[in-house]
C-alpha cells in the first residue's frame, strides 16, 4: 500500500514495469503506487497493472510543508477518489507555501483512504471528517521506524483508529539501497558521507513479499488483515 517508483525523484529506484512485475511474481493481487508529492507515474502504472493482471490502487504520498519529513498516504477508493487525488496534489504543487494539511482535510474526502506513520498527523487527521477512512501505518524497517510505529500504535489505540502495515518501499533488491542513497544525495546536493539517517530509507526498505510482511508483524495480525 506504500510503494515508490522512479517517479519519486531522488528517492525511488524501480521503474513502474519492474515494480508491477515484482508484485506479480510474488503472487500479489493488488498493488498501490504512492510516489512522493506527484502522480506522474499513475497512468503508466494503471496500464501496466492491467497488462500484468493486477488490480491497480492509485495513490500518492503527500508531504506536509510545515513538517517536510512527515507524510500521509492517500489511496483512491474509486474513480471519484482519483479525481480527489488530482485536486489535492495540484494544490500541493501549485501553491506549496499556502498548502495546509489541516485546511485540506478539514473537508471530507469520502472516496479516499488515509494512512500515516506519524503520530502528530494521525492525531490531527482523527479530528477531521476523514476519520472513517483513516489508518495508523506501522512500518518495521529499523530501530527508528519501530520506535515511531510504537508511538503510532499508542496514539491510534487511544483514539480508536485502526492500524495497517506497510514497508514503504523505495527499491526492489537489497543491493538497490546504494542506488537509493546516490539518488538522495543528488536531490540534497550532498555527498554520500554527509547523508543523515533520516535523509535516506533504511536498507530494509525494499519490496517485501506478503509472507515477509506478516513475519515482520507477528503481534499485529489484525493490522495485517486490514492491509
Amino acid at each position: 500500500l506504500h510503494c515508490h517508483s522512479s517517479f519519486s525523484f531522488h528517492a525511488g529506484v524501480p521503474a513502474v514495469r519492474d515494480l508491477v512485475g515484482r508484485a506479480k511474481s510474488l503472487g500479489l493481487k493488488a498493488l498501490a503506487l504512492t510516489d512522493t508529492d506527484r502522480m506522474s507515474g499513475l497512468l503508466l502504472f494503471y496500464l501496466e497493472c492491467k497488462r500484468q493482471g493486477l488490480k491497480p490502487i492509485l495513490g500518492v504520498e503527500l508531504t506536509d510543508p510545515r513538517h517536510p519529513s512527515e507524510n500521509v498516504v492517500l489511496l483512491a477508493r474509486n474513480a471519484v477518489g482519483y479525481g480527489d487525488l488530482c485536486e489535492i496534489i495540484t494544490r500541493r504543487c501549485t501553491y506549496p507555501e499556502d498548502f495546509s494539511f489541516f485546511d485540506t482535510f478539514s473537508r471530507p474526502w469520502p472516496n479516499l483512504f488515509l494512512l500515516t506513520a506519524f503520530p502528530r498527523q494521525l492525531e490531527c487527521l482523527a479530528r477531521t471528517p476523514n476519520r472513517a477512512g483513516l489508518y495508523g501505518e506501522l512500518v518495521n524497517q529499523s530501530a527508528s521506524t519501530r520506535q515511531r510505529s510504537r508511538a503510532v500504535e499508542q496514539t491510534a489505540r487511544s483514539l480508536g483508529i485502526p492500524l495497517a502495515v506497510s514497508n514503504n518501499s523505495f527499491f526492489l533488491e537489497p543491493d538497490d539501497h546504494e542506488t537509493h542513497r546516490i539518488l538522495a544525495a543528488i536531490g540534497l546536493n550532498s555527498t554520500l558521507s554527509r547523508l543523515g539517517p533520516e535523509e535516506v530509507a533504511p536498507p530494509a526498505a525494499g519490496f517485501r513479499s506478503p509472507d515477509e510482511i506478516a513475519r515482520s508483524f507477528p503481534h499485529h495480525e489484525e493490522a495485517v488483515r486490514n492491509t
